[in-house]
């Protein structure tokens, strides 16, 4: 992933993520998933490139905010999640992660770190 085409990133640190976050010089770290999302919303309203990054854990917080606003606007931002399987409380979400993805229809880049 080529991070130096996004000029507005943000996300919820995650161990699996280290190496992309590492990479970032500046980034805003938010407390909830959909936080992030609504930030990165608004960065892309005014002209800006979002990356969002999370956990497949908090995805289904933003699953809301997918289809109540960046859907209906037509707002796509790139995401990169990180599918875990463990501890045990993650393998839910980490199994249904592509499957949550498609059924809201989110078409924005979604990478899905392993």
């Amino acid at each position: 992933m080529d991070i130096k085409k996004y000029d507005f990133i943000t996300g919820i640190p995650c161990s699996k993520l280290k190496g992309l976050t590492d990479s970032i010089e500046k980034y805003i770290p938010c407390t909830r998933e959909d936080e992030s999302v609504a930030m990165a919303a608004g960065a892309y309203l005014v002209g800006k490139k979002p990356l969002v990054f999370m956990q497949n854990s908090g995805l289904g917080n933003c699953v809301d905010i997918i289809a109540s606003l960046l859907k209906p606007y037509g707002i796509e931002i790139d995401m990169v999640v990180s599918r875990r399987t463990e501890p045990a409380h993650h393998m839910l979400m980490g199994n249904i992660t592509g499957k949550l993805l498609n059924l809201v229809n989110y078409e924005a880049h979604v990478e899905v770190i392993e």
